[in-house]
């Protein structure tokens, strides 16, 4: 597996460097030397030419998997068919992941109001697998209408929980944009 520094698009909004301790644990991340999520979720405001990310976070694999294991079997099998058929029919893409483009939908990222950033980092390092990778916001649709009421509940919970932003920008996040890792 390709290795490289880690992109500055995967860094903290507010400290301008790579996320520093798991969300749920507070397991220091780049310290432990384990691997760990990052996700970051943006909005555009076209009219006023800003992007600002509205939710990140770096996650530790263990905290990754049990947060995994607590969505619901449906979910969780919708989810999984979901990537694996938009793998399937994007094989004939580019063969390594662009963060210009939607992993899944292959459509260009620029033209996205909403979209994510996911990406695999073990300490300082960034993994090159089919991470990282960019979902927009058509994807993150299509993923939302495959979630149980019961994990959309999950993921609200989650978001109260670890939201710590402004609160004129909590109803922004909608739980459905919290894609399972």
């Amino acid at each position: 597996m390709k290795e490289s520094d880690i992109d500055p698009r995967f860094y903290n909004s507010e400290t301008r460097k790579p996320f520093e301790s798991c969300l749920v644990c507070s397991t220091l991340l780049q310290e432990s030397g384990n691997d760990y999520f990052v996700e970051r979720i943006f909005r555009r405001v076209p009219n006023l030419g800003v992007t600002e990310a509205i939710f990140e976070y770096g996650m530790c694999m263990q905290c990754a998997e049990q947060m995994r294991k607590e969505l619901s079997e449906e979910s969780r099998e919708k989810v999984e068919g979901y990537f694996e058929q938009r793998l399937a029919e994007r094989s004939h893409a580019a063969s390594e992941p662009s963060m210009e483009v939607c992993l899944l939908t292959g459509t260009p990222i620029g033209d996205s109001i909403e979209f994510s950033y996911h990406g695999h980092c073990r300490g300082d390092r960034m993994i090159h697998s089919i991470f990282p990778y960019a979902v927009s916001d058509v994807a993150m649709e299509e993923i939302s209408a495959l979630l149980s009421d019961e994990t959309i509940d999950q993921l609200d919970d989650f978001k109260g929980k670890y939201f710590t932003g402004p609160p004129e920008y909590a109803d922004l996040l909608n739980p459905k944009r919290l894609i399972p890792l």
